[in-house]
């Protein structure tokens, strides 16, 4: 549980962290020609692979 807190904590950390500089991710994602579907996706797969990675080295 305390992994799942700390995890949560981050996420939260960095998204209050970004927030400010929305309009030049949104510029960026329309430069790589990346659907705001496609990025979310995208950040899924990336959010299942550093979780995986991380129940690798719980284990």
């Amino acid at each position: 549980m305390k992994i799942i807190s700390i995890y949560i904590l981050i996420a939260g950390s960095l998204y209050l962290l970004t927030r400010p500089y929305k309009e030049k991710i949104d510029e960026m994602l329309k430069s790589l020609k990346l659907s705001t579907f496609d990025a979310l996706w995208l950040s899924y797969v990336e959010g299942m692979a550093v979780g995986g990675i991380i129940m690798l080295f719980i284990s």
